[in-house]
């Protein structure tokens, strides 16, 4: 009965071992989601936006799709979730276009046209290619707002923290991935297993800007928890904004917008004129 308890016992650890190795060595598979499968700006409608090749900080060629503001309106540097391509935010850069702002998105290594393969590292490399993006072609980022869209939010956060820049949007956002994996994978150490981990709850009160974050109250990806702890820990200026019944990607993208204009233009203005 003994020998029979310990084989047992000794399959279940070779089983937990096993799994454990499998996700660790192929958990970029299981965080990265790239399409290379992306069309030109056009055959999106976005008809002034460039389709761009610039090198990210490593070297690395990747894509990047550009459209100057409307006088007198800002710039947004768009940085995309864990999944397919720009194309897939065409919508959303047509929202922000359509209301005037300037656009600058670069896309991930191995996203869309951009070479080699993503992780924390060359997602790193490839924002702070595109804030170089924008300060050679004379953007101020104290005069840019920066948009992180889920796993985007932890880079724009990293961001953030480097430089100063006019606003920060977050959309669906967590406190860190390994606080997501953990979440997900309870049975396992996750967060000592996790390679490519962004930390925004560790960053956030060290952001200089108006914040402003919004979730969905059935975003089962990441939870809208994520967003509270953020909120709660982020320095004034701040607005978390909770639909109710959205998920992760369901939002209303004009009103999403509609909102971002309220809080970093038409607050300010309004500001302003009270002095």
């Amino acid at each position: 009965m003994r020998k029979n308890l310990l084989r047992l016992l000794l399959l279940v650890i070779c089983i937990y071992i096993t799994i454990a190795g499998w996700i660790y060595f192929n958990q970029r598979s299981l965080l990265y989601f790239p399409d290379a499968d992306v069309k030109s700006p056009s055959e999106y409608g976005l008809l002034n936006v460039q389709d761009l090749t610039i090198k990210s900080l490593d070297g690395t060629n990747i894509q990047l799709w550009y459209q100057e503001p409307k006088k007198g309106m800002p710039v947004v540097l768009y940085l995309h979730g864990n999944s397919y391509n720009l194309g897939q935010r065409a919508n959303r850069f047509q929202e922000l276009t359509d209301i005037g702002y300037g656009i600058v998105a670069p896309s991930y290594h191995g996203f869309g046209k951009s070479e080699g393969k993503p992780s924390r590292k060359a997602i790193l490399s490839d924002a702070r290619a595109a804030v170089r993006f924008l300060q050679e072609n004379g953007y101020e980022t104290e005069k840019t707002i920066i948009i992180g869209e889920s796993l985007g939010s932890g880079v724009a956060v990293a961001m953030a923290n480097e430089f100063q820049f006019a606003g920060v949007f977050l959309i669906t956002p967590y406190t860190s991935l390994t606080d997501r994996a953990q979440e997900i994978y309870w049975y396992l150490p996750a967060k000592f297993l996790v390679k490519d981990n962004f930390v925004s709850s560790d960053k956030i009160d060290k952001i200089n800007a108006p914040l402003l974050i919004i979730h969905g109250t059935k975003d089962d990806m990441i939870p809208h928890s994520h967003s509270e702890t953020l909120i709660d820990l982020a320095n004034e200026p701040k607005k978390l904004i909770i639909y109710e019944g959205k998920g992760h990607s369901n939002f209303d993208n004009r009103e999403i917008f509609k909102e971002l204009t309220r809080y970093f233009i038409d607050d300010k203005e309004s500001d302003s004129e009270k002095h």
